[in-house]
């Protein structure tokens, strides 16, 4: 007979679902009854910012993370989400720069810590997605869990999580197509803390078919907010000629106190803001009216993303049945209004917008697992859309010019398959490459390169024009495979894309020593913060990012050539950094001088007056540095276009000629 201790550890272990949020993370599991239920943290709270501080002796995850910033802002992380499958976050963390999946992990590491204090050892988890994200973020994603401990069973898009949630209270999972009920069709409106998605799903009794979704995974709540920042700074800046942004402490208190304020406009038609900088306490009154007319055209992106969603999929508002409401921003009242306008509908709030997706993520595990769910269900099918279009890079004929031929255009149901014709480029080709390119862009330089499939060795005197046909067959776990033959020749190639993401290399706990200094990181050396090196990824769908690269790469050019004898097309742009220079070493003078002072005050008076003075000497040296980092800009692309190379940027003059093709 086996003993009570091994009888113990033969319970079913508990069906986990994790909500990994932007700005608020959560986990639920499946009762004994079937149905999701969050838990709550060490704290007593369901929802846990997804928020990282490293102090002295240990890493701080959440609430404590959050209150931590405003004392060590250089040392705080959040929003890490918008920058999964990215090589860094944007932000150095003491002077490292870090894998976004690292600072996911912590998060999901403190989840599964929580967890178990309730529920007892667990290993397996469902973890949720935007819809709008592309495989290298779901990928990321899942090293982020398996970095975390746990055995991530499968990624679930937040919508189709939702969906299912409200599939439950609903009961649509009981609907029966047979007795004349058609499917229901439900838009998902998700505005969380850092993304937004909208997506368009059949719900019947065993079937959530995704029809289509779109979304921007740079759009959310903190958007909202950082509107509200600018307005209070602002008000302050007019008052007393001071920026409470240039201030990083005061600058993180007054984000955490703008969204107290965004919160407490959802039930009052007016609230205040107490901005605090240099000693100076202000109040500032903002009405709703007001907080609505400042984001107006943030809803507004979200109004057209919808209703664009549903158009192109073919339907009108008056076929749908239920616009579902997810992710907390959607508590402000301009959300509904809006939808009530677009749709005709009152929008369906009955699930909490915090909570309905990590039950729907729960649901889903448990029916992985074999668990049955309210009503004894144990399995539905989820049936998903690729979310960007894949395609061939290929010649235009007419005009020469590379373009993208998408083969699978976004919003396919997926698994799916395809076979398209191409021909040769030229007489005599021996080798022919299918470069593989994910993205909406007819222009292959603004999508994304996931490989390549190459055929080779073809017999000579192959004429142009010869047919090539390409095959591409892409499966539910987002691998996609690639296949090209000649049909005249018998010759074939093929290749599985896997969109592989480095792994992060070390444990989590090897990790967190290094982010406290007591040993080496397991990664390469970080760049320390403003040594003028370009660590920043470049987003080649993006033009702003794709300038950002640049104007840095021109700023190490401009510091390798200060002091350097260059051309004469140069020697204005020398002379204006040696003026800039100047002017920054007076300004850290002054900072310094008004720091003593600020050391020897006598009386409060005296000490508001000196802060006063501190923060605007502090402003104008920040201004200086600002003014010397153009300096060195100008110069910089003044030697690139001179074709003066200075010893040590060859590299940089290089990215700086490759990247320019996509902007000019």
């Amino acid at each position: 007979m086996p003993s009570p201790d091994s009888i113990r550890t033969m319970k079913t272990e508990p069906a986990v679902g994790i909500d990994l949020g932007t700005t608020y993370s959560r986990i639920a599991y499946l009762d004994s009854t079937g149905r999701p239920t969050c838990l709550r943290n060490s704290l007593g709270d369901v929802l846990t910012p997804s928020s990282v501080l490293v102090g002295e002796d240990r890493v701080v995850i959440g609430k404590d993370a959050m209150k931590g910033a405003v004392c060590a802002p250089e040392d705080y992380a959040d929003c890490f989400k918008r920058d999964m499958g990215r090589p860094a976050f944007r932000r150095t963390l003491r002077g490292r720069k870090l894998p976004p999946e690292l600072l996911s992990a912590l998060v999901l590491e403190q989840l599964k810590q929580d967890a178990q204090r309730h529920l007892g050892p667990l290993g397996k988890a469902v973890i949720t997605v935007p819809a709008y994200f592309d495989e290298l973020r779901r990928k990321a994603t899942q090293d982020a869990g398996r970095l975390a401990g746990w055995d991530v069973l499968d990624i679930i898009n937040e919508p189709v999580a939702a969906a299912l949630c409200c599939g439950l209270e609903r009961d649509f999972l009981n609907l029966r197509t047979s007795d004349g009920n058609l499917p229901q069709r439900v838009v998902v409106y998700d505005l969380g803390g850092g993304t937004f998605d909208a997506s368009l799903l059949e719900i019947d009794a065993v079937t959530f078919r995704t029809i289509a979704t779109d979304g921007d995974v740079q759009l959310g709540g903190k958007d909202f907010d950082e509107r509200l920042v600018n307005h209070v700074a602002e008000q302050f800046l007019n008052a007393h000629g001071l920026d409470p942004r240039t201030d990083p402490r005061d600058a993180f208190q007054l984000w955490q106190d703008a969204q107290d304020a965004k919160h407490a406009l959802t039930e009052h038609a007016s609230t205040s803001v107490i901005c605090y900088h240099a000693g100076i306490r202000m109040r500032i009154d903002v009405s709703r009216d007001a907080f609505e007319e400042l984001t107006r055209d943030l809803l507004e992106r979200t109004r057209e993303t919808t209703d664009l969603l549903v158009r192109r999929a073919g339907f009108q508002w008056e076929q749908i049945d239920r616009v579902l409401l997810s992710g907390g921003a959607v508590r402000m009242p301009m959300v509904g209004r809006m939808l009530r306008e677009l749709t005709g509908k009152e929008p369906d709030r009955s699930l909490s917008p915090d909570e309905a997706v990590a039950h729907g993520a729960a649901l889903y595990a448990g029916m992985l697992s074999g668990h049955p769910t309210v009503g004894g269900r144990r399995r539905c099918e989820l049936i998903n859309v690729n979310s960007h279009s894949l395609g061939v890079v290929g010649v235009d004929e007419s005009t020469q010019q590379h373009v993208n031929a998408v083969l699978i255009p976004r919003n396919t149901p997926i698994p799916t398959q395809i076979v398209k014709s191409f021909r040769t480029l030229v007489d005599g080709q021996r080798t022919i490459a299918v470069p593989v390119v994910e993205g909406e862009s007819e222009r292959p330089e603004f999508c994304v390169p996931l490989g390549r499939c190459v055929v080779r060795d073809l017999p000579p005197g192959l004429p142009k024009g010869t047919p090539v046909e390409v095959g591409y067959r892409y499966l539910a776990n987002g691998r996609l495979a690639v296949s090209a033959w000649v049909p005249s020749t018998g010759h074939s190639a093929g290749v599985e894309i896997h969109r592989d993401h480095p792994a992060i290399p070390g444990s989590l706990s090897t990790w967190k020593e290094a982010l406290m200094g007591r040993q080496n990181a397991p990664g390469p050396a970080a760049e320390p913060a403003g040594s003028g090196r370009t660590g920043q990824p470049v987003d080649l769908k993006d033009r702003s990012s794709i300038i950002k690269q640049i104007d840095a790469r021109y700023e190490r050019i401009g510091r390798l050539a200060g002091k350097l004898q260059g051309p004469p097309t140069v020697t204005e742009s020398q002379r204006a950094v040696v003026a800039a220079a100047q002017a920054m070493e007076a300004a850290e003078r002054m900072e310094a001088e008004v720091e003593r002072r600020r050391d020897g005050a006598v009386g409060t008076a005296e000490a508001v007056q000196i802060g006063v003075e501190l923060s605007r000497a502090r402003l104008a040296r920040r201004q200086a540095a600002d003014d010397l980092a153009f300096a060195y800009l100008v110069l910089g692309r003044d030697c690139a276009n001179a074709g003066f190379c200075p010893p040590g940027a060859e590299s940089d003059l290089e990215e700086v000629r490759r990247l320019r093709q996509y902007v000019e």
